[in-house]
C-alpha cells in the first residue's frame, strides 16, 4: 500500500511517501523541514515535492496518515484541513494517528521507556509513555511533578518539549533516584512523516481509519482563544 503521511503539529513539518505491507517499509520519500516559514506555506508544495520525488501522484495515494493532535492548534488545524481536502475528492481514506504515537515510533526498539513529550505551555506538556511499542498511558496534559513521578529506569525523551523537560526533570525533587533520563538523538526527537505513515498502516490494519469527511484534530485542551473567552466570562460573572 502506499501512503501519505502529513505532520504540521509543532515546529517541524514532514512529508512522506511510504510503500509499507504486513512485510513493513519498502520504498520511501520523505521530506521535513525546521525553517521559519509557516505550515501554511511549506505542507502543500512539500506534498508536491515528495509525491515527484518518489514518482507518483495523489492517485496513486491508498491511504493518508496524519498527526491529528496533540500539538499546536494552528499546526494540527492545517495538517488536518489539508488530508480532508486531498483525500475527499478521491475518497482515500484517513489514518488520525496520535502525534505522540508516531513520535514513539521514531525509538521503537530502544531500550528502556519512551516519552513522548510536547511543549504544552502553561507550564505543561503533552505526553504518553511506551515501551516496546506497547502504550503505558494515554495521551495527557499535565505539569513536570506529575510525569517525573512515573518515570522509573531508562527513559528517553523525544518531542519538542524534551529538553525542556529534561531540564525542569533535573531539577524535580520527584525524580526517582533510579530514573536515567536520556534525550533521544536529534534525528528522532522531532516528529517524522515516516513514523506517521507507519502507525497509520497499523490503524488501517485495525481498522481505525475514518472518511476524510469525518476527520477531525484531536485536543487535549481548548484553544487558548476560548480559554481566554472562558476566563473572561468567569470574571464577568463574579463581577455581577
Amino acid at each position: 500500500m502506499l501512503i501519505l503521511g502529513l505532520d504540521s503539529t509543532a515546529v517541524s513539518a514532514s512529508a512522506a511517501v511510504a510503500e509499507i505491507d504486513d512485510g513493513g517499509l519498502r520504498t520511501y520519500s520523505v521530506f521535513s523541514v525546521k525553517n521559519k516559514m509557516t505550515h501554511s506555506e511549506n505542507l502543500l508544495p512539500m506534498v508536491d515535492d515528495v509525491l515527484k520525488t518518489y514518482g507518483a501522484d495523489i492517485g496513486d495515494i491508498g491511504l493518508m496518515a496524519v498527526n491529528a493532535g496533540p500539538g499546536s492548534f494552528t499546526g494540527v488545524r492545517i495538517g488536518v484541513s489539508t488530508v480532508k481536502g486531498l483525500s475527499f475528492a478521491r475518497d482515500i481514506p484517513c489514518a488520525p494517528v496520535s502525534t505522540l504515537e508516531s513520535l514513539a515510533m521514531n525509538l521503537r526498539g530502544a531500550d528502556g521507556t519512551v516519552a513522548a513529550l510536547m511543549d504544552a505551555r502553561r507550564n505543561q506538556f503533552y505526553y504518553a509513555l511506551f515501551r516496546n511499542g506497547v502504550r503505558l498511558t494515554d495521551d495527557r496534559a499535565d505539569g513536570t511533578e506529575t510525569i517525573v513521578g512515573m518515570l522509573e529506569g531508562r527513559v528517553w525523551l523525544c518531542g519538542d518539549g524534551a529538553a525542556l523537560f529534561h531540564e525542569k526533570a533535573g531539577l524535580s525533587s520527584f525524580l526517582r533516584s533510579d530514573a536515567d533520563l536520556r534525550l533521544a538523538p536529534y534525528p528522532a526527537r522531532d516528529q517524522n512523516a515516516l513514523s506517521v505513515a507507519l502507525c497509520g498502516y497499523e490503524m488501517w490494519k485495525a481498522g481505525k481509519t475514518v472518511s476524510g469527511k469525518a476527520l477531525r484534530p484531536v485536543y487535549l485542551r481548548m484553544p487558548q482563544a476560548e480559554r481566554e473567552r472562558m476566563e473572561k466570562l468567569s470574571e464577568k460573572q463574579k463581577g455581577e
